[in-house]
Formats: structure tokens, C-alpha cells, sequence
């Protein structure tokens, strides 16, 4: 008796894994990597390795856009500027500006209507994840990333840049 409630117990369970949508399907993604180029100066000047973009569609429909920052040194709390194209042309169309696990996005031109997205900072890494309705994306959306000058941090900081010719990504 035991072994066959134990044989059907272990079937439902079975059958409720396989059963289980996917959460969120990956649509677009890029990497660019950055030079180790920054000289490491105590605890300031992290040094960017390598950032991702990544758009992705919830099982609800909603489309997610995720930028990924990660950082040769334990950093991932540092602050970041964040410059998206996401409608063509030359120009930036948004910003995101990071402070801890702070993330906000706005318009360029239009920080007045900034709106704080979901943030983490962890280790070596900083996500930045918002609904991709903010930015409107009509192409596939170039990025590019720099470390901001933190407050106090006096004149040793040395900015990074990602990509270092100061291009976009994507």
C-alpha cells in the first residue's frame, strides 16, 4: 500500500513539473565585453568587463528589457549611467542612472518623468530589468554604459567606459 501511494505521489509530482510554463521567453540578447583597463585604486574605480542587454516576453504577454553590468572587481553596487537607442538615429532616446539598488529611466531630455525600475546589486554584477513599453523599442536596442563619479570620492576616480571607444554595444 505504501509503495503505491508512493508510486502515485511521485507521478503527480512528475506530471506538475512537465505541466509548468515557462516563465519568460529570451528574444533578443547581446553581450559586449570591455577591456581590463581601469588600474585598480583601493576601493574605487571599478572596472566594467562586460554588459548585456536582454529583451524578453512573460508568459502574461509583457515584454521585460534587463541591462547586466558586470565589473572586473566586487563592485556591483556602483553607481552607472546607462545610455539606450532603442527607435534608431544617432542619438540617445533614454537614460538610466543606478545608485545602489536604485534604478531609474527616463526620456532623454525629460528626467522630470524618470521612473525607478527594478535594480540589484550583487558580487560583480548590477541588473537593471523594466518594461520594455518604457523605452518603446522600434529596432534592436543599443546600449552603452560608464561608472559615475560617486559622491566624495575627490579627484582619484577614474571613469570607465563600455565599450572603451565609447561606441554602443548592440
Amino acid at each position: 500500500m505504501r509503495r503505491a501511494i508512493c508510486i502515485v505521489l511521485g507521478c503527480l509530482v512528475a506530471m506538475s513539473l512537465v505541466a509548468t510554463p515557462a516563465v519568460a521567453v529570451v528574444i533578443d540578447r547581446d553581450t559586449g565585453f570591455d577591456a581590463n583597463d581601469i588600474p585598480p585604486n583601493g576601493h574605487i574605480d571599478p572596472d566594467i568587463r562586460s554588459t548585456t542587454r536582454k529583451l524578453v516576453v512573460r508568459d502574461d504577454g509583457g515584454r521585460v528589457l534587463s541591462i547586466v553590468v558586470r565589473f572586473y572587481e566586487r563592485h556591483g553596487w556602483w553607481p552607472l549611467w546607462m545610455r539606450l537607442d532603442a527607435r534608431g538615429g544617432p542619438r540617445v532616446d533614454h537614460i538610466v542612472s543606478t545608485f545602489g539598488d536604485q534604478c531609474y529611466v527616463w526620456p532623454k531630455g525629460h528626467r522630470h518623468d524618470g521612473v525607478e525600475v527594478r535594480g540589484n546589486a550583487h558580487g560583480f554584477r548590477f541588473v537593471c530589468r523594466m518594461p520594455a513599453r518604457l523605452v518603446s523599442p522600434e529596432k534592436s536596442i543599443r546600449w552603452k554604459v560608464r561608472t559615475k563619479v560617486p559622491d566624495g570620492s575627490g579627484s582619484e576616480f577614474v571613469m570607465d567606459f563600455a565599450p572603451s571607444d565609447r561606441g554602443w554595444y548592440g
